[in-house]
């Protein structure tokens, strides 16, 4: 992906939602569809379709995953920036641990598309295919900072797996989405009773969690310095699916269009 684009908006999807998503494999694995809507001002701005599926029960530990996310922004800001992304990815999880194999991001901004494939090896390296061929993929092929990375959308499913472990979230996770390489430290806040916001799907106890990226390579320089890139996000994780891992049913994030929020608003089996 290129950094020519609204910096904030793209990080800000990376926290927000990135992923939130996997599509379900087979019968036997443990499924969801989720829709958030992303509201900025009180507005409705972004909307996420996602699907999750997870291996069989509410603290997955071992087995196949494939992600999948489609995303696009919605009422004026639709009109002021046309931005739709859809995104896949697939792994297992070992020991409630991501292992990806693939990972794939299509984006349209205005007639503009692009696109980058993402494939893991087993020793860690990632081999990097964008169309067009940007400056980012092309420098982090050269300089290797893609390799011992994941995805955006298995770092989602590893910050579930581990909640559903512990109770717990903390960690972090070494990221790179096909140009932009940071770390993600997520850190354990205290527990809330979510009151509902329009038309939230879940309402009452949830654990709060702080998320802060650590930029390290990839990044446009004039982005960095009129600090365009959303310092920190907090999302609220809950039991909000019977049988299922805990999700987050609100992110709220600061970027240069100001506070979002992305809600959950509705859940299917």
């Amino acid at each position: 992906m290129s950094t020519r684009h609204p910096a904030a908006l793209s990080l800000a999807a990376a926290l927000l939602a990135g992923s939130l998503a996997a599509a379900p494999p087979a019968a036997a694995e443990n499924a969801a569809h989720l829709t958030y809507v992303g509201y900025l001002g009180g507005a409705p701005v972004l909307s996420l379709q996602a699907n999750i599926a997870v291996p069989e029960g509410a603290k997955p530990a071992e087995g196949g995953y494939i992600v999948t996310a489609d995303m696009a922004t919605t009422g004026n800001l639709a009109l002021l920036y046309p931005f739709t992304q859809s995104l896949k990815a697939s792994g297992a999880l070992k020991g409630h641990r991501p292992q990806p194999a693939s990972y794939r991001s299509d984006m349209r901004i205005w007639n503009k598309q692009e696109s980058v494939a993402l494939t893991y090896g087993a020793n860690g390296k990632v081999a990097i295919e964008a169309v067009p061929l940007t400056r980012q993929a092309q420098m982090a092929a050269s300089q290797g900072y893609a390799n011992g990375t994941i995805d955006p959308a298995s770092a989602i499913v590893a910050v579930a797996s581990a909640f559903a472990e512990s109770g717990k979230c903390a960690g972090r996770y070494a990221l790179f989405d096909g140009a932009r390489r940071y770390d993600l430290v997520l850190e354990q806040g205290g527990f809330a009773d979510l009151d509902p916001l329009g038309d939230s799907y879940y309402a009452g106890s949830a654990t709060e969690c702080t998320a802060t990226p650590e930029l390290v390579a990839g990044f446009q320089q004039s982005a960095l310095s009129a600090n365009l890139y959303p310092q920190s996000a907090k999302l609220w994780m809950a039991p909000a699916i019977a049988g299922f891992p805990s999700v987050p049913v609100r992110i709220v994030a600061q970027s240069s269009f100001g506070e979002m929020t992305l809600e959950l608003t509705q859940v299917s089996q």
